[in-house]
């Protein structure tokens, strides 16, 4: 017997489905606001994602949980335990910006003074794909009747 949402399909709504899918909702989100307060004024998000690869160089390495994070996320159906340890490292290395007290510029630096709701949106974005990945690792696949 069909249940009812095997029948209208509501598999995509499952908990890792839609913690991925807010998970990447809130990412896009943050790069509409201010991901941080400084003696400057306010660095919006989508500032920090097109230069943010550049922190390497400050040893600011938080930027690079978006990439650790997006191969979990592409790896999860293929290679569930690297997924999850990628999402995990990700969600860790995006720690990283809670150290963060200058942002370096071409002139001068500017100091942090607060995080912006940009910034709280990218972390909960991080911490909600880890979570899909997590949960959405290893789970079979429901065959088509």
């Amino acid at each position: 017997m069909h249940t009812v949402s095997h029948m209208i399909k509501l598999d995509w709504l499952s908990a890792p489905a839609l913690s991925l899918f807010f998970g990447g909702l809130l990412w896009v989100v943050s790069l509409t606001q201010v991901a941080f307060y400084t003696d400057q004024g306010a660095v919006m998000g989508y500032w920090v994602g097109a230069t943010g690869w550049l922190g390497f160089a400050m040893f600011q390495f938080a930027w690079y949980a978006n990439l650790l994070e997006l191969l979990g996320v592409l790896l999860m159906a293929r290679y569930p335990n690297r997924a999850m340890l990628l999402a995990v490292m990700g969600v860790i290395v995006a720690g990283h910006a809670f150290w963060f007290t200058d942002i370096p510029g071409h002139e001068i630096k500017m100091h942090i003074v607060g995080l912006g709701a940009g910034f709280w949106l990218w972390y909960a974005s991080m911490v909600l794909i880890t979570l899909g990945v997590i949960f959405g690792s290893g789970q079979p696949e429901q065959p088509d009747e």
